[in-house]
């Protein structure tokens, strides 16, 4: 591998961790915006009535640890093949337009 394809790849995986920080960062910032909207429009009377729903929600569905280690296990790989995959799409888009700037 050459000093170029090397630094292509850096810029790619560089240019793939910003978008993907940008599109969960607005995700998070999406949900904590509702959230906030849903808190500050619950009065205490509805929270009182519906007391049990959101203990339960709180609660979870009670799954096992290992059933949960499991499931992280498989999002984490699934999170770094897709990260993988966008940084092989950008260099390869990287490379064509490196070639096309050669030659012209």
């Amino acid at each position: 591998m050459s000093g170029g394809d090397r630094t292509r790849k850096i810029v790619a995986r560089i240019i793939v961790a910003m978008l993907l920080g940008i599109v969960v960062g607005y995700g998070v910032g999406q949900s904590m915006a509702s959230d906030v909207a849903r808190s500050r429009a619950l009065t205490m009377k509805e929270y009182v009535a519906n007391f049990d729903e959101y203990r339960n929600k709180l609660m979870g569905n009670g799954s096992p640890l290992w059933a949960a280690i499991i499931a992280g296990v498989f999002m984490v790989l699934a999170a770094v093949a897709v990260y993988e995959l966008l940084v092989w799409v950008v260099d390869k888009v990287l490379a064509a337009l490196d070639r096309r700037a050669k030659n012209s």
